[in-house]
C-alpha cells in the first residue's frame, strides 16, 4: 500500500463505495480533477491492483468497477482505513500555491535549498514554480524578490499582503483549483489537511492555515450588523470574517497596517469607527495585544466597503458627495426614460445607493474583494438599459473617479429594468385562456395563473371556436394548453403551457411580462 499515491488511494475509496460502475467524468467531478488526470490515476491504480490479483474493469460507455472477492474487498477496505503511508504527489499549480502561501507569511527570506527541502523537488523545478507566481503577485501590487546569497521573499505593503492572502484562501489565484474551502458552518478548511504529514510543504501550509480562527470572527461580523442596523451579503460575511482572522494573526506577529492619518481622522467621525474599535478590542482579548488605530481603521474600511443585502441607514451620510452623485443619477434615469416619476422611485434609489457606495469606497480604500458568484444577467435584448447603465458610469466616474466593474454595470441595468416595469403604464387588455380539456382543468389553470401573476389582469376562458378576428382585436395575450393555428398566433401573442403550469411555463410568462 506504501506505493499507492493519495490520488490513487482516493480513487480506490470511491470505487469501493460505489454501488454501480463509475465513469471517468463521475470520478473527475467528485475529485475535482480532469478526466485525463483520472485516467492517469486509474492506470497506476490498475497496476497496483494487478499485483494484488484484483482486476480493475473498464467498460466503454458504462464505467469502471472493481472485480474482487468479498475477502479481497474487506482487505482493501482495512488497508485504506489503516494508518498507512502513501505517496503524496502535488501538481505544479498545487506546489506553486503552497509556495505562495508560505512566502506571503514569511518573516524573513527563504534560501532556495529550504524551498527544495519543503517541496521535495529539484532546484530547477522550484525556480520554475517561483517564476509562475510573478503575474499573480503583481495583480496584488506585490513582487517576488530574489537576491543571491540573501534569499527569496515577497515585497509589498502590509495591506497588499493581507489581501493576497485573502485571495489565496478564497481560491482566486489563477493557479488551479483552490486548496481551501470556506463555509458558514465550518469556517476555513484546508482540503489537504488529512495528508499534511506526507510532505513538508503541505504540513507547513496546514500549520499556517490553522492559525486563522475564522469561525471566531463570525460573531463579530454579526455584532457589527446589529450595531449598524444592516445586513451583509453571505459572501461578504465570509470575507469579513476571513479578513479579521488574517488581521488578528498578522498583528500577533508584529505586522501593522500603514493607514494615512487623514483617512483615520475621517473614519473617526463616522459611527462605524466605534463599532470597529469594539471589534478590535474583542479580537485582541486573550492575546494581550494593543490594537493600533490603523488596525481599527482597517476594520472600519472593510465594513464600509462590504456588499450589503439592502441599503444601510446612514449610507448617504458617509460622504456628502454621495448624495449629490445619487441625485444626479436619478435625474439622468428619469430624463432617459422620460418618466418624471422615476426620480422619486425609492426602491430604485435604494438599489443605486446599495451598489454604488460600497463600490466607490472599495476604490477609495484600494481594497480587494472576491469576484461575485454568477448572478442574473439582463438579456442583451434590453439594449436601452445596458446603454443607460454604461452612461451612468460616466456620471459616477465624474464624481468619484471610480470605474465600475462589469458585474456592477449589469446590476445597474437590472435595477433600471425593474424600475421601468414598476413605473410604466400598464394597459389592462384582455388575456384569454384556451383549454379544450374541460372546465375543471381550465379553472385550475386560471387559479394558478392568478396566484402566480396578479399583473396579468382579466383572465377569461374561451373555446377555440370563439377565437375569431373580431375577438382577437382586444386580446393582449392568449395562454393555451394546445397548439393554436397559425392564423391565430399571427394576430396575438400565444404562449402554450401545461395545464398544471410547470416551472418552464412560469419562466416564459415572466419573460413576457418583463
Amino acid at each position: 500500500m506504501s506505493m499507492l499515491t493519495t490520488r490513487q488511494r482516493d480513487l480506490l475509496a470511491l470505487l469501493l463505495d460505489a454501488k454501480a460502475p463509475l465513469g471517468a467524468a463521475d470520478l473527475a467531478a467528485q475529485m475535482q480533477l480532469t478526466p485525463r488526470q483520472v485516467s492517469y490515476g486509474l492506470s497506476g491504480l490498475k497496476k497496483w491492483l494487478d499485483r494484488h490479483d484484483i482486476n480493475l474493469s473498464t467498460t466503454p460507455g458504462v464505467g469502471v468497477t472493481l472485480d474482487c472477492t468479498p475477502d479481497q474487498f474487506d482487505n482493501l477496505t482495512e488497508e485504506l482505513a489503516a494508518e498507512s503511508h502513501f505517496q503524496l504527489i502535488l501538481t505544479a499549480v498545487q506546489r506553486q500555491q503552497l509556495l505562495a502561501l508560505i512566502l506571503l507569511v514569511a518573516n524573513e527570506p527563504f534560501i532556495l535549498y529550504q524551498l527544495q527541502q519543503l517541496t521535495q523537488v529539484s532546484r530547477t523545478t522550484v525556480l520554475k514554480d517561483l517564476d509562475a507566481l510573478d503575474d499573480w503577485l503583481s495583480q496584488h501590487r506585490l513582487t517576488l524578490e530574489r537576491r543571491p546569497n540573501y534569499g527569496i521573499w515577497i515585497e509589498g505593503s502590509e495591506q497588499a499582503r493581507r489581501q493576497a492572502l485573502a485571495a489565496w484562501l478564497w481560491g482566486e489565484t489563477s493557479l488551479g483549483q483552490p486548496l481551501t474551502e470556506m463555509t458558514h458552518a465550518n469556517g476555513l478548511v484546508f482540503i489537504m489537511h488529512d495528508d499534511a504529514d506526507l510532505l513538508p510543504v503541505v504540513q507547513k501550509a496546514s500549520q499556517i492555515i490553522s492559525q486563522w480562527e475564522m469561525k471566531r470572527s463570525f460573531g463579530h461580523v454579526a455584532w457589527a450588523e446589529v450595531q449598524l442596523d444592516g445586513r451583509f451579503t453571505d459572501d461578504a460575511v465570509l470575507h469579513l470574517a476571513l479578513m479579521m482572522a488574517i488581521q488578528t494573526d498578522r498583528i500577533q506577529n508584529g505586522h501593522i497596517l500603514d493607514i494615512d492619518s487623514q483617512t483615520i481622522a475621517w473614519l473617526q467621525t463616522l459611527p462605524v469607527w466605534h463599532v470597529a474599535a469594539q471589534i478590535g478590542r474583542r479580537l485582541s482579548w486573550g492575546h494581550g495585544n494593543h490594537w493600533p488605530e490603523a488596525e481599527t481603521a482597517g476594520i472600519a474600511m472593510h465594513i464600509l466597503a462590504a456588499p450589503r443585502n439592502e441599503r444601510w441607514p446612514g449610507d448617504l451620510e458617509i460622504d456628502r458627495s454621495f448624495s449629490d452623485l445619487v441625485d444626479d443619477i436619478m435625474e439622468a434615469i428619469s430624463a432617459a426614460y422620460k418618466m418624471p416619476g422615476l426620480k422619486e422611485d425609492v426602491t430604485l434609489r435604494d438599489g443605486i445607493v446599495n451598489h454604488i457606495i460600497p463600490a466607490c469606497l472599495r476604490h477609495r480604500f484600494n481594497l480587494w474583494l472576491p469576484s461575485p458568484q454568477p448572478m442574473t444577467t439582463l438579456s442583451e435584448k434590453y439594449v436601452f438599459e445596458h446603454q443607460l447603465a454604461r452612461n451612468l458610469t460616466g456620471i459616477i466616474e465624474k464624481h468619484t473617479a471610480v470605474h465600475l466593474p462589469h458585474s456592477e454595470i449589469n446590476n445597474i441595468a437590472l435595477l433600471l429594468r425593474a424600475a421601468f416595469i414598476r413605473e410604466r403604464p400598464y394597459p389592462r387588455q384582455e388575456v384569454i385562456v384556451v383549454c379544450p380539456s374541460g372546465m375543471a382543468t381550465a379553472q385550475l389553470l386560471v387559479a394558478r395563473l392568478k396566484a402566480r401573476f396578479p399583473r396579468l389582469g382579466t383572465l377569461k376562458v374561451v373555446s377555440m371556436r370563439e377565437l375569431h378576428p373580431a375577438r382577437l382585436k382586444s386580446v393582449e395575450l392568449i395562454i393555451a394548453t394546445v397548439p393554436l393555428p397559425a392564423n391565430i398566433s399571427s394576430q396575438a401573442k400565444v404562449i402554450q403551457v401545461h395545464p398544471l403550469l410547470l416551472p418552464e411555463d412560469v419562466q416564459t410568462i415572466t419573460q413576457w411580462l418583463a
